[in-house]
């Protein structure tokens, strides 16, 4: 009596978790909201300070190098620095890059040992202004900023691997299976 109550238990446990894993992949894919007509159709990344020509659409640190992508109305002279990496007193040495950038879509690698460069064109510097990129340094699998479909994800693995686990745990029971070990009556 008590080994076929656990069964019966555990099998609506296993049927609960996965209808709940259902019921919340339906209610996110439900709940999908419109952009509004006057938004952007292209994100950006941010904004050059003291030149409304150029703007950052995408900016990403991998490796030891960051890779800006900018996007210019007017051809523009761009300089990225990236920092010394140097917390000593003194005169240090850093990375410059400085490119002379069309209209349209631009790439700039360069090399910095932090996961940070300033960014300087030929009109911000007339205006006084530079931009200063922050970017972050984390494994691309384990970095945020976490978006509701990561939470999502990580639900239902969760939900199904505790479910194959009690249904392993049950199988195991039920027809005795077991590694090796004898049954002790």
């Amino acid at each position: 009596m008590k080994h076929s109550t656990l069964t019966l238990v555990s099998c609506i446990a296993l049927l609960l978790v996965a209808t709940g894993t259902a019921v919340a992949a339906n209610n996110t894919t439900a709940t999908a909201t419109s952009t509004p007509a006057n938004a952007s159709k292209t994100p950006y990344f941010g904004d050059v300070a003291g030149d409304p020509a150029v703007r950052i659409v995408s900016a990403e640190y991998t490796d030891g190098t960051v890779v800006l992508e900018l996007e210019s109305d007017l051809p523009r002279t761009v300089t990225v620095t990236a920092p010394t990496g140097s917390d000593s007193v003194g005169a240090a040495s850093g990375n410059l890059a400085s490119r002379s950038i069309p209209p349209g879509r631009t790439t700039i690698r360069i090399a910095s040992p932090e996961p940070r460069v300033t960014l300087v064109t030929s009109y911000s510097i007339e205006n006084g202004k530079y931009t200063e990129i922050r970017l972050t340094s984390g494994s691309s699998l384990i970095s945020g900023p976490f978006t509701g479909k990561d939470v999502r994800d990580a639900t239902i693995g969760g939900a199904l691997g505790t479910g194959f686990g009690a249904l392993l745990i049950i199988v195991r029971r039920r027809f005795g299976l077991h590694r090796g070990m004898e049954r002790v009556a």
